[in-house]
């Protein structure tokens, strides 16, 4: 069992696609947290904003690669 914030939207219960994708989010420090938008110069006042989470597994991979200094590190594999 795991925590999630109130933000977390769970998927219907036989989309097993959707629930892949949560798993490997929240296995990788991503259990639906804020994810910010930083700019490549690390300049915190020009942060765009929130970023949405992925809905498939393709875009997670991504996505974990490209925001992995923003995962929770006491949920990192």
């Amino acid at each position: 069992m795991q925590l999630m914030p109130h933000r977390f939207r769970p998927p219907k219960k036989e989309d097993i696609s959707k629930w892949t994708t949560v798993r490997f989010l929240v296995e990788h420090g991503f259990n639906y947290h804020h994810v910010f938008d930083i700019p490549a110069s690390k300049d915190v006042s020009q942060v765009v904003g929130y970023v949405p989470y992925p809905e498939n597994l393709r875009e997670a991979k991504n996505f974990i690669e490209k925001y992995k200094e923003q995962a929770r590190r006491d949920s990192l594999c």
